[in-house]
């Protein structure tokens, strides 16, 4: 038999409920307490659509915000909403997928046309500005441009600098310059050129107004003036006196000894090309002399007339 000692009584403990057990197919699970809830909203509480929309929406407003800066540079500032009742009406409160579909989609039409309306703007820009060509007849820089012309303005500059060229001179390789010096059939070789044919050759300055006459001579008949004879030196006077008798004059005395006289080939003065020398050779200098039209009938015979009247003639 065994002997107890009579305790003191402890005060009585709460008691705890004891776990429950539930069986499950086996499976033996403790059921826990119930947790305390969180309050505030959580990934649970949220549509399962709104929160793309929502990164959608703020995609399509950082686009429309860009392209809005790029476009301020070139358009005029547009208004902007300064209240909720200024924004879009199409715009609504998220959580509506519909109407929040229909907020992006605005946006990016709007952002559409305001890019179209900045180039639109830049392009009216791009006419507006001063050209630097315009059509012929108008002016360019200040420089007024002929309506016929047809090279350009670097080309015209160049042609209007350029000098024009000289004439050739009526008589190649003479100046047309005499001194005077020399005597009659003895002229020195520096003061006579060479006429057209190669041949003849007279005093310089008789023979440069001789060439201007020829240019004028064929313009008008199409050839050069036909000469048979020039200068002639004293010895070629005397053979020639011997020659022509009478119709030559004395040794020493002709015209053609000083080199101011030619005869000239039928051809050149006959019919109407005598009448037309008779009207024209004298504002060159030339002319048939009298003595030879009404004392000796000599129509080939013409002299350098201004330089023969000048030595008494």
């Amino acid at each position: 038999m065994r002997h107890t000692r009579d305790l003191p009584a402890l005060p009585e403990a709460t008691a705890r409920p004891a776990p429950t057990r539930a069986r499950a197919k086996g499976r033996h699970t403790a059921s826990h307490a119930a947790r305390r809830r969180r309050t505030g909203p959580t990934w649970s509480s949220l549509a399962p659509t709104s929160w793309p929309l929502s990164i959608g929406l703020g995609l399509a407003v950082t686009m429309a915000t860009t392209t809005g800066m790029a476009v301020a540079s070139n358009t005029t500032e547009l208004p902007r909403a300064t209240s909720p009742e200024a924004a879009p009406s199409g715009v609504r409160a998220p959580g509506d997928a519909a109407a929040d579909l229909a907020a992006v989609t605005s946006a990016a039409k709007q952002a559409a046309l305001l890019a179209d309306r900045g180039q639109a703007a830049s392009r009216n820009a791009d006419r507006a500005a001063p050209t630097t060509s315009r059509a012929a007849g108008g002016s360019v820089g200040g420089t007024v441009v002929p309506a016929d012309a047809t090279m350009s303005a670097e080309k015209v500059a160049l042609s209007v600098e350029a000098a024009p060229e000289p004439p050739p001179p009526p008589l190649p390789g003479c100046d047309g310059y005499a001194s005077g010096t020399g005597s009659n059939g003895y002229i020195p070789e520096s003061e006579m050129c060479t006429l057209w044919d190669g041949t003849t050759r007279i005093r310089a300055d008789a023979g440069v107004a001789l060439a201007r006459l020829n240019l004028a001579y064929r313009v008008v008949f199409g050839e050069n003036m036909c000469i048979t004879d020039g200068y002639r030196s004293y010895s070629s006077q005397v053979a020639t006196k011997e020659a022509k008798g009478y119709l030559a004059a004395t040794p020493g005395t002709s015209n053609h000894g000083w080199g101011l006289a030619v005869d000239l080939c039928p051809e050149t003065y006959s019919g109407s090309r005598y009448d037309w020398l008779r009207a024209n050779a004298p504002a060159y200098g030339w002319d048939n002399p009298d003595w030879a039209i009404y004392d000796k009938y000599e129509p080939w015979h013409w002299e350098y007339t201004d330089a023969v009247t000048e030595m008494g003639g």
